[in-house]
């Protein structure tokens, strides 16, 4: 019998290597899976997912309605990217001009932008004016493309969702949650060109007409800088909110995805969960596909029966339950069975090797039941 230290809540991968993309799981609890206490931070809600294996890593708030600030971009950038060409040209109008704090410097009556221009103002500078200029166009005017965002907002099943802006400035009815983020943020990414844009460190935008100036947009998001393997993807602040961000991340195959919200440091809160979804959950193998994990006896000989595929599982590497590894029979074929508290969650099946001579399979089989521990040599 082996034993090895393993969470409760788990991912059985029947494999020789790491899944690349989501797998089917029973309903996340995430208290289940953590491997040990998260980091301590000062978000006030945020969330780890796992994307790659499809599962929540830990949480904290994760369901509680909060401001968003320009985090609330995302969906902005979304609806836009769903429903008009990147080369459309957009006017530039006074509400635009006027749209005030965090801004990329359009001038109402400039030269329109195109719609690739404006999103990579939104998303890379954060940029308030670009908001309002995309949601007049998009929508016809701010409400109108508050609904469609609300409509999004339903179409991705978000529970604790409400917009009644482009932009994210504080308004008691515009809020959501660390959970609803990471489903607007994951949907965001499954879209090429909100991916590209979000990874983007500065853009060249179209000239100030009033000087000729460059106008270029610097990310926001200083963690494509500071953070290893980060792929975006929003910041935002504002003093209902705090500072919130939601951000991905890539390393050795895997995909994490952080939301903060109502944090003082919202880039260190991050990297120190990112740090922890990295560090503590990786795949473990528990069987290696050919070594032996019984022996077969015939009179004073034992024949080893090895594993025939290779047993893995997504767990946290600490704060673990024991999962036994145990020789067993399914009708006459040998196997493994995995055992948590005495519950089966997986099994490989054991190939003997036959010597020369020797009685045959059936011959050995009938020695199974109360002489198991004798017949396969663990006495």
């Amino acid at each position: 019998m082996r034993f090895l230290r393993l969470p409760v809540a788990m991912l059985l991968v029947l494999s020789t290597t790491a899944a690349a993309t989501a797998q089917e799981l029973p309903p996340a609890d995430p208290s289940l899976l953590l491997a040990s206490d998260p980091p301590v931070v000062t978000a006030q809600a945020w969330i780890i997912w796992d994307d790659t294996f499809g599962q929540v890593l830990a949480a904290f708030n994760a369901d509680e309605p909060r401001p968003m600030a320009s985090v609330t971009k995302m969906m902005t950038a979304l609806v836009t990217l769903e429903n008009v060409e990147l080369d459309e040209l957009v006017p530039i109008t006074e509400t635009a001009d006027a749209a005030g704090e965090s801004e990329v410097g359009l001038v109402a009556g400039e030269d329109p932008w195109s719609i690739q221009d404006l999103v990579t103002a939104l998303l890379v500078r954060s940029a308030n004016d670009a908001a309002v200029a995309l949601a007049e166009y998009v929508g016809g005017d701010l409400a109108g493309f508050a609904d469609m965002m609300n409509l999004k907002a339903r179409q991705l099943d978000l529970e604790n969702t409400s917009f009644v802006n482009p932009h994210g400035l504080d308004d008691p009815d515009h809020f959501s949650s660390a959970r609803d983020l990471l489903t607007i943020a994951r949907a965001g990414m499954d879209n090429a060109t909100f991916a590209q844009i979000v990874q983007t460190r500065s853009a060249r935008l179209p000239d100030n007409p009033e000087d000729g100036s460059e106008r270029i947009a610097v990310a926001t998001n200083q963690l494509l800088d500071t953070y290893p393997g980060t792929i975006g993807i929003k910041t935002g602040i504002t003093d209902q909110a705090g500072r919130s961000l939601v951000a991905a991340a890539e390393r050795d195959g895997r995909r994490l995805y952080v939301v903060v919200l109502g944090s003082e440091d919202h880039f260190l809160d991050v990297a120190r969960l990112l740090d922890y979804g990295f560090g503590e959950f990786g795949i473990v193998e528990l069987v290696a596909r050919g070594d032996a994990y019984a022996n077969r006896r015939v009179a004073d000989l034992l024949t080893p029966a090895v594993a025939a595929e290779s047993f893995e599982l997504f767990i946290g590497s600490a704060d673990a339950e024991e999962v036994a590894i145990v020789p067993h029979f399914a009708g006459d074929s040998p196997i493994l069975v995995a055992a948590l508290d005495g519950t089966e969650i997986g099994r490989v099946d054991l190939d003997l090797q036959e010597a020369p001579g020797l009685p045959g399979l059936s011959d050995a089989f009938s020695w199974a039941g109360d002489y198991w521990d004798w017949a396969w040599g663990n006495s």
